[in-house]
């Protein structure tokens, strides 16, 4: 699938500001399953932009803009090339425990881990372990577990924030796709599934209603040995085809988040974010 993106943000500050140094994870990753011929950053006002991969391989974009102002924009026009992950079909043939600690330990253990919002209280921990019983392969099991948050959470807009953890969302049962995918996060790690967070955009090309596909979105990579990362989408209860870019990965929101900034000034401001996407002939 050929796509084009264009993704805004734009801050309007109450008061002139300075100082604004922010970073960017906004550019598409490069994969076997993902080719990137173009993509193009602008910052309004103009500044010098800078580049690099963090430690889970993400580009990071980083610039500061001195002079005062009161409008910050950000806009990415991106064409990505799509290919579908599960042409060949779902890996299905790997049973529990072939995870190889002694090989893969290093590499694998962040995905592993609680991290910031991705808690494991106890009753995260007993639902994991309940949906387990009746799964005997790593895949099989991660589907049945997303399935459980899509069927058991409700999708509310604006009843969370970028800081509720996975046991706030277990507990109040209702958020969006940054909270279902904390959730899935804790729920496998839980049964030692390596899991990581991914954040991008999905296309709704047959016009579903995907949850997600009018903005930024996120959703679940596991790892299966032998087979690598699979992604699983708990919001829509999908796995993630070639409708799917992916901009970056990480532990949890807080190693991905698309704009992370700091400046000097008051704090009253406005955000705006818009995304539009498009498929190309």
């Amino acid at each position: 699938m050929k796509l084009r993106i264009i993704h805004l943000t734009e801050y309007r500050y109450v008061h002139p500001v300075h100082g604004n140094f922010n970073e960017l994870r906004l550019t598409p990753m490069q994969s076997r399953w993902q080719d990137v011929p173009f993509f193009l950053l602008r910052v309004l006002p103009s500044t010098r932009l800078q580049r690099f991969v963090d430690f889970y391989g993400n580009t990071v974009s980083y610039f500061e803009v001195e002079e005062p102002h009161q409008e910050l924009v950000i806009e990415t026009t991106s064409s990505v090339n799509t290919l579908d992950r599960y042409a060949e079909g779902e890996p299905l043939n790997v049973p529990l425990g072939t995870f190889d600690y002694s090989e893969e330990h290093s590499r694998l253990q962040p995905f592993l881990q609680p991290s910031g919002p991705v808690e494991i209280p106890p009753e995260i921990w007993r639902a994991a372990v309940d949906v387990r019983h009746s799964h005997g392969n790593i895949f099989e099991l991660a589907k049945a577990l997303m399935g459980f948050v899509f069927h058991e959470f409700r999708y509310v807009s604006g009843v969370t924030d970028v800081f509720t953890t996975s046991t706030q969302f277990f507990q109040s049962r209702q958020g969006v796709c940054q909270d279902f995918t904390h959730l899935l996060l804790a729920l496998c790690r839980s049964v030692q599934i390596p899991a990581r967070y991914v954040s991008g955009y999905v296309y709704d090309a047959m016009r579903r209603d995907l949850r997600g596909a009018h903005a930024s979105h996120a959703w679940v990579e596991v790892w299966v040995p032998g087979g690598g990362w699979h992604g699983l989408d708990p919001t829509n209860n999908c796995l993630t085809r070639e409708h799917y870019v992916v901009l970056a990965v990480g532990r949890d929101y807080q190693d991905i988040a698309p704009v992370r900034g700091t400046f000097w000034g008051i704090a009253d401001r406005a955000m705006r974010v818009s995304v539009h996407i498009e498929e190309r002939a």
